[in-house]
């Protein structure tokens, strides 16, 4: 639960929102907010959801141990995709799922 807490005030600075701006928004009483930072209680998940909207870091963000450069990548890859428009995130996904997939199966054919 302390790793959530940091990851939540983490992302919260990182947008550059105070504490009671962040309550403001989430529409919590300030306290109730630096409960959550400080690990004093755990976010339910719709809380723990507007925080990502807020913040725009996407949810797997606060939820996965980001010390792995693997979920660093994609961690920084979701929230790119997070602030493109949605047609084009949508056809970009779709051209990276190709991508990604080609290159699949030709190291794996490269290894049999």
């Amino acid at each position: 639960m302390v790793q959530l807490a940091l990851k939540i005030r983490e992302a919260r600075e990182w947008k550059g929102i105070t504490q009671v701006a962040m309550a403001k928004q989430l529409g919590v009483a300030r306290q109730t907010y630096l409960d959550l930072e400080s690990g004093k209680t755990e976010p339910r998940v719709l809380m723990l959801l507007n925080i990502a909207k807020i913040t725009g870091r996407s949810l797997s963000w606060f939820l996965y141990d980001d010390g792995n450069p693997e979920y660093g990548d994609i961690n920084r890859l979701s929230m790119l995709y997070a602030q493109m428009p949605s047609p084009l995130r949508y056809k970009m996904v779709e051209q990276n799922i190709n991508l990604i997939s080609s290159c699949l199966e030709y190291a794996l054919d490269k290894h049999q």
